[in-house]
């Protein structure tokens, strides 16, 4: 921890205080504006459950917190059962499909750039994917089982959770209202892309990499893929290593790993802030607190029951 602090303030005063405090102030818009289609989602699917701004805003932030510190994206667990214990007449299958609306306007995009991304830097792909290139046969053979299984599995559910079905329907409610979905939720979730190209470019503009729509985009997409496939918080290492690929000939490596590293470790020390602070203030430091030991004390039993592997 000690490391890390220190390596968080060299990297901190690295950067002159009017453009960190730009790029937390975009960081902060980015958090608020999702928090806030959030709310209007989830306002439509329990028009009596009580929903205001103040809440969803405490718990999605906080959950960025809690994703800042812990692995597995153990704060949108949190942050779905907060949701669950304080919106009357919510459920479980309910709060999965307003997930669901709510990642509509981001997996669009995200497709959109990994595509381009793919297609337009050499490389990329390989990254990732390689060991897929590499077995193109034995990736088929997988494909084609998972798709059986899917299949077959996938029949078998259904007959059981059919009721579960019209919960989780409850929750995308407002897909059903074309206008309200358009300009409550797109509208504000742009917004918030716009917030975080925000984030991008200052940083970028920080450690002196050229600025512009192509590069910006490029670190964009970079960081979406590496937290996809990362499991531990931040994702720091996959998202130099992608970064260092998509930049090759803008900046010299070490710019571009000294640019990487310093915005990830500036944005999760601030969402971890920004975010426990907000949740503080919505259900108390106590159950805060109490909130964190319970998700690490669930972690360390987690992996205490896998069975260490035989010498």
């Amino acid at each position: 921890m000690a490391d890390w602090l220190s390596q968080l303030w060299d990297t901190l005063t690295s950067v002159s205080v009017p453009v960190l405090l730009l790029g937390l102030a975009f960081q902060t818009a980015q958090t608020c504006l999702v928090a806030l289609a959030w709310r209007n989602i989830l306002r439509v699917s329990y028009p009596d459950g009580g929903v205001n701004y103040r809440d969803p805003l405490g718990y999605y932030a906080g959950g960025n917190g809690l994703n800042a510190i812990l692995p597995a994206s153990a704060g949108t667990v949190a942050m779905l059962g907060l949701f669950r214990t304080s919106i009357e007449g919510s459920t479980v299958a309910g709060l999965v499909g307003a997930t669901v609306v709510q990642n509509i306007f981001f997996a669009v995009v995200g497709g959109l750039v990994y595509l381009w991304l793919f297609l337009s830097v050499a490389g990329s792909f390989d990254v990732k994917l390689g060991w897929f290139s590499d077995h193109w046969v034995l990736t088929a053979v997988i494909l084609v089982v998972g798709w059986i299984l899917i299949t077959v599995v996938g029949k078998i559910l259904w007959r059981h959770l059919e009721s579960t079905w019209e919960k989780a329907k409850e929750g995308g409610t407002i897909v059903t209202m074309p206008r309200a979905f358009l300009v409550q939720v797109v509208g504000v979730e742009a917004l918030s892309y716009i917030a975080r190209m925000g984030v991008n470019a200052t940083f970028m503009y920080a450690y002196d990499i050229p600025v512009s729509i192509t590069n910006i985009f490029l670190i964009v997409a970079a960081a979406s893929v590496s937290s996809t496939v990362a499991i531990a918080p931040g994702a720091v290492g996959a998202q130099t290593a992608l970064a260092s690929v998509v930049l090759k000939g803008v900046a010299p490596q070490a710019t571009i790993s000294a640019y990487t590293i310093g915005q990830a470790l500036i944005t999760t020390a601030w969402n971890a802030v920004f975010g426990l602070t907000m949740l503080a203030r919505t259900i108390g430091w106590d159950q805060t607190r109490q909130l964190m030991h319970r998700k690490q004390k669930d972690q360390k039993d987690d992996t205490a029951e896998v069975p260490a592997e035989s010498g």
